[in-house]
């Protein structure tokens, strides 16, 4: 405020100075015209009082004498130039056109001021018609006269800065007379917002006038300080309360509008600190079910519970529980609702996932044991007589009856990757020997298929024990075999980057589909069903890949393209010792 003061008053007092300043240069330079054309016109006149006849070369020597830093222009009365102090009067042009001289043949005086094309500079003139005739014109550069006025600027200036300087001083008094006291009061009134104890103000040197202000001031601000305290108090209770729970709330006034925000439920639907209107005028417009149980909750007076997935911008499933409330209030306005918001997003999907297992899960196991009805209910009823087709059918019986254990010992392998937490043994596997004891499990199959295997890279050790990295080289080679043709090539690469032991999988065969990639680790998906029963796949080992690696700490990615093959990459972590 200080400087606002004093800038203030300094820019009245350079706006003042600027147009006093303007004003009295320009009277100044007028001042200074009018003398030069009074002793202009007093040259003229005494060159007319000389004679009744003009002659010309007397005249330009008497003017050289009086006057000899002027110019002195002698002009027929055809224009004709018959004598110039500082031209040769030969060479200039008719002179009947020019402005000075029109008016002084019309009126007998003319002047004025403009660029004179024979000198190169700008002149002033004043011209007069002699008792002949003939026109008698007198000139003075206007440098002469600019460079009076110049000198008078000086002066302006000079007197201009030493307002201005005693104008700051006069203004840094008063500001400091007026700021000095409103300063301790902003500082008084700051220690009590802030808790502290600050001095009294009744001692402070102020104006008569600021007295009885600052007593009153200083009697408020002890009441205002015990006021504060206890309500700053009670704030940080019901902050600490509403911040430390894990589902948010939400409380909103009786008209619908929203009071208060708390930090889980601004990270639920992205909101920043502050802006609760704002926040909650987003927030009501996401969800017409929700606006509509907010209305009847205040209709009925009853709460109501609802699930909405689409009220955040990464679409979270959540549960509100919406209460009425009455006879509460927070920072004094009345609350009229309150939204209790839980996250459930993950125990939807739970439950979408033991949903939809159960559903796959019967469904792999309906398959087979229908065959396996079918064919005994033939043999049993006497249809099948031959002994040939009798012992096909039986072979038929024993593959769906493989193809139930495997798919049993899959979901049984996959229970168990679920149940249990990372392994803490200090067993450690090397994984070039896995990859190659399993290359040589699976040898005969990929032989049958025409596929060749190969397994190439450097010696790493993981902290996987034996037995879970060969089931998951087995199902990722094996699933290369399957997918490949005939006279293809499953490669197996080990090495180390960024301190971590990397295992690709690399088949030429059919490809993944884009649309299907980001699916594949789920359990029972295939991107080809007919062909992965045939293959006798159950749908379960990119599944158990996936929690394999999870399990110890890896990740698993897939790249592919359909006709061209597909690359299935393993990163796990190498142990120190």
């Amino acid at each position: 405020m200080k400087k606002r003061i004093i800038g203030a008053t300094l820019l009245t007092v350079v706006f003042a100075l600027l147009i006093s300043n303007v004003v009295g240069i320009l009277m100044f330079r007028s001042r200074e015209m009018d003398a030069a054309r009074s002793t202009l016109q007093e040259l003229l006149e005494l060159m007319d009082a000389q004679s009744a006849i003009t002659e010309p070369e007397a005249l330009m020597e008497q003017f050289h004498a009086a006057a000899p830093d002027k110019r002195l222009t002698i002009i027929d009365t055809d224009g004709t130039v018959l004598a110039d102090t500082d031209a040769d009067a030969s060479q200039l042009e008719d002179h009947n056109s020019r402005p000075e001289v029109i008016d002084a043949e019309r009126s007998g005086w003319g002047e004025a001021a403009r660029h004179s094309d024979t000198l190169g500079t700008s002149m002033f003139y004043v011209a007069k018609r002699f008792a002949d005739g003939m026109i008698g014109r007198a000139a003075m550069p206007l440098s002469s006269i600019n460079s009076l006025v110049m000198s008078g600027v000086w002066g302006f200036l000079i007197a201009s800065i030493a307002a201005l300087l005693l104008a700051f001083l006069l203004s840094h008094r008063t500001a400091n007379r007026i700021i000095t006291p409103l300063n301790s009061v902003g500082g008084a009134l700051q220690g009590v917002l802030d808790g502290k104890k600050t001095p009294g103000l009744e001692d402070l040197q102020a104006d008569d006038e600021l007295r009885p202000i600052l007593r009153y001031i200083d009697k408020l601000m002890d009441q205002l300080g015990g006021y504060i305290q206890s309500i700053t108090a009670e704030r940080d209770k019901v902050s600490l309360i509403l911040d430390c729970m894990d589902e948010g709330l939400i409380l909103l006034d009786e008209e619908g509008k929203v009071l208060a925000i708390n930090r889980a439920a601004r990270i639920l639907f992205g909101f920043p600190e502050g802006g609760e209107q704002e926040d909650g005028a987003l927030l009501l417009t996401r969800s017409r079910r929700l606006r509509e149980a907010i209305h009847d909750c205040q209709e009925k007076h009853s709460s109501i519970m609802l699930d909405v997935d689409a009220l955040t911008e990464d679409a979270r499933s959540l549960r509100l529980f919406v209460s009425p409330v009455s006879g509460r209030q927070y920072e004094g306005q009345p609350v009229g609702t309150s939204i209790l918001v839980s996250d459930v997003t993950e125990l939807k999907k739970a439950e979408g996932i033991r949903s939809e297992f159960t559903a796959n899960v019967s469904h792999e196991l309906k398959t087979p044991l229908t065959s396996i009805k079918g064919f005994t209910d033939m043999l049993s009823s006497g249809m099948v007589t031959s002994p040939a087709d009798q012992k096909r059918f039986i072979t038929m019986i024993g593959v769906e009856v493989d193809r139930l254990i495997d798919l049993i010992n899959d979901i049984l392998k996959l229970s168990e990757l679920e149940s249990v937490a990372i392994d803490q043994t200090e067993e450690r596997s090397a994984v070039l020997d896995a990859a190659r004891e399993t290359a040589s499990l699976l040898e005969p199959s990929a032989k049958a298929a025409g596929v060749t295997l190969a397994v190439e890279g450097e010696s790493v050790t993981v902290g996987v024990p034996m037995s879970r990295l060969k089931e998951l080289l087995f199902n990722l080679m094996g699933n290369g075999i399957k997918y490949s043709e005939n006279g293809g090539m499953v490669t197996t690469r080990i090495h180390v980057q960024d301190g971590k032991a990397v295992i690709s999988v690399e088949d030429h065969g059919i490809g993944i589909p884009e649309e299907d990639q980001s699916r594949v680790f789920e359990r029972f998906y295939r991107v080809e069903k007919g062909r992965a029963r045939k293959n006798g796949g159950t749908g379960l080992g990119l599944a158990i890949v996936k929690h394999i690696t999870q399990l110890y700490g890896g990740t698993v990615s897939l790249e592919s393209q359909v006709g061209k093959g597909s690359t299935f990459t393993v990163i796990l972590p190498i142990p120190n010792n």
